[in-house]
């Protein structure tokens, strides 16, 4: 036949990449604390009864050593005092011896007896009473407040995800062509 017609068809490259998705990480929460405690610090000063019985004792006869003491000092005074004036006093007398007057058996007299008449009281029941005083204590304090921190800090997620991919490409193209020939042969009638 003297007409060829060829033809050819197209050729398509199709490639896919299927999707992916891929996940690093849980996002779990690592805890992480610190705590510092709180601190009360306290001073005390406790309360005292101070009871002063110095008085009571005095008037019932006894006494501290310090006020024992300056009783006695003042006691020995009066009697030095009393001794010196009852010296001056007796000497006081001889003065008019010359005029017939005799001091010394009133005098003898006196210092025998009359120097030592005593009178004596005994109380032993105290008539005040004692002394009660309060001193108040006191409570000092300070608080330092504790504190927690949160150092706490999540794992991060990493998500990758890559799509569905779909290429196409064409490797041969679609052709039609005609090609005429010359017949061979010869035809006669």
């Amino acid at each position: 036949m003297p007409i060829q017609i060829t033809q050819q068809p197209i050729k398509l490259n199709i490639s896919t990449s299927p999707a992916s998705i891929s996940q690093s990480g849980n996002a779990a929460l690592t805890l992480s604390l610190s705590s510092e405690p709180p601190l009360l610090e306290m001073q005390t000063i406790k309360p005292q009864i101070k009871i002063d019985q110095s008085q009571p004792f005095a008037e019932a006869g006894l006494k501290n050593i310090r006020a024992f003491m300056e009783d006695n000092i003042a006691y020995s005074r009066e009697i030095v005092q009393g001794g010196v004036s009852r010296i001056v006093s007796q000497g006081n007398d001889f003065i008019d011896i010359h005029s017939g007057v005799d001091p010394i058996p009133e005098q003898a007299l006196n210092n025998a007896y009359d120097m030592f008449d005593k009178e004596f009281n005994y109380a032993a029941i105290p008539t005040t009473r004692p002394t009660i005083t309060l001193d108040r204590g006191s409570v000092n304090y300070s608080l330092k407040r504790g504190s927690v921190a949160n150092n706490s800090s999540p794992q991060p997620v990493n998500m990758n995800y890559t799509p569905y991919q779909v290429q196409f490409s064409v490797s041969q193209y679609n052709s039609v062509s005609f090609r005429y020939e010359q017949p061979k042969f010869k035809f006669m009638v």
